[in-house]
C-alpha cells in the first residue's frame, strides 16, 4: 500500500522550537587570600550524560593558595524543570600542599532515566576564592542500557517501503530503538524513482529512532527521513508525533500511536517546517515497526 502525498497547508499551530545557549563565564581567581580560593573553572559546563548502572561523574575545581593542604564541602543541588530531586551528593573536595586542582565526584542516581535534568553545584563561602566561580549548573541525565533484540521490519507505508532493520530494547523499560530505519530507503533505486536523486540526503536522516510506550501508547521525538521538499536541504520532511501540535493536546488523538501484538504502530504528521505536510495522525496502518 502506498499512500497519498498530496500536500496541504497546516491548520494547526506546530510544536515551538527550542534552543539553548551556553553561557561559560570563567572567573578570576584571587591567590592572595587567606582561605583555599576554592573555584569552578566556568559558571556553566557542558551537558553530562552518566549511564543508569554508574550514575556517577567527576568535575574538576581549582584554588589560587596552594599553600598546604586544604578540604571542604559542596553543596548540590538537583532539578527537573522546576521540580526540586532530593538525594544528589557530592564529595568534599581535597587538595595536597601545592596542589592547585583536583576534582569533585558527583552522584545523581535519584534522577530517572531518560529525563534530562539540571545540577548546581557550590562551594562553601568559607572555601570559595574572592572573584571566582563559586557555583556551577550543567544539564545532566542518565542512560539508558540496551540490549539488542535482533532483526525486525520498518514498514512505512506512505513511501510504499519496508526494510530489516536492528531493533534494541532499554533493559528495564518499554523504550526500542529502531536503527538506521530510513537507510536502505534512501540508498534504493525505488527512491530516486519516487523523489529524484536531489531530494535526497542520506546524511540528514534519523540514524536511531527511539519510541518509547506510556500506557499502550507510542511517543518519539520528530525525526527527519533524509527527503526535502522540493530539493531543498533546508526543508526536510520530519515525522511527527500529533502532541507536537496545540490543537491535538488530548490524548485521543494519539490513540493511533500505539504498541500491538509484537509491532509498534506510528501514525505521524509527515511535516515541512513552515510549510505543512500529510497528517494521517488519525489513521491506522501508515508506519508499523514490527518486533523481533
Amino acid at each position: 500500500m502506498k499512500l497519498n502525498k498530496v500536500l496541504f497547508g497546516l491548520t494547526v499551530v506546530a510544536a515551538a522550537l527550542f534552543s539553548s545557549c551556553n553561557k561559560d563565564n570563567e572567573g578570576a581567581i584571587y591567590n592572595k587570600q587567606g582561605n583555599a580560593g576554592v573555584s569552578f573553572t566556568a559558571s556553566t559546563l557542558s551537558t553530562v550524560e552518566v549511564p543508569a548502572s554508574n550514575p556517577v561523574f567527576d568535575v574538576e575545581i581549582v584554588r589560587g593558595n596552594t599553600v598546604g593542604a586544604a578540604t571542604g564541602n559542596l553543596t548540590a543541588t538537583l532539578k527537573a524543570g522546576d521540580e526540586v530531586i532530593p538525594g544528589a551528593t557530592v564529595s568534599a573536595f581535597n587538595f595536597a600542599d601545592g596542589q592547585n586542582s583536583t576534582t569533585v565526584s558527583v552522584n545523581i542516581a535519584p534522577l530517572a532515566v531518560g529525563v534530562a535534568g539540571t545540577i548546581t553545584l557550590t562551594i562553601d563561602d568559607a572555601d570559595a576564592s574572592i572573584g571566582g566561580v563559586k557555583s556551577t549548573t550543567m544539564k545532566v541525565s542518565k542512560a539508558y542500557e540496551w540490549t539488542k533484540l535482533g532483526v525486525g521490519q520498518y514498514i512505512d507505508n506512505w513511501l510504499g517501503y519496508s526494510s530489516d532493520v536492528e531493533i534494541y530494547k532499554a533493559e528495564g523499560f518499554d523504550r526500542y530503538r529502531v536503527m538506521a530505519p530510513y537507510a536502505a530507503y534512501l540508498a534504493s533505486e525505488q527512491a530516486v524513482a519516487d523523489w529524484g536523486a536531489d531530494w535526497l540526503d542520506p546524511t540528514k536522516s534519523v540514524t536511531q529512532l527511539d519510541v518509547w510506550i506510556e500506557d499502550g501508547l507510542a511517543f518519539y521525538e520528530d525525526y527527519p527521513m533524509g527527503i526535502n521538499y522540493e530539493a531543498d536541504k533546508a526543508q526536510p520532511i520530519y515525522v511527527c508525533h500529533p502532541s507536537g501540535w496545540s490543537s491535538m493536546q488530548d490524548p485521543s488523538f494519539w490513540a493511533h500511536n500505539m504498541m500491538g501484538d509484537g509491532y509498534i504502530q506510528i501514525a505521524p504528521y509527515y511535516y515541512i517546517d513552515g510549510l505543512g505536510g500529510w497528517n494521517y495522525t488519525q489513521r491506522d496502518g501508515v508506519i508499523y515497526i514490527v518486533l523481533p
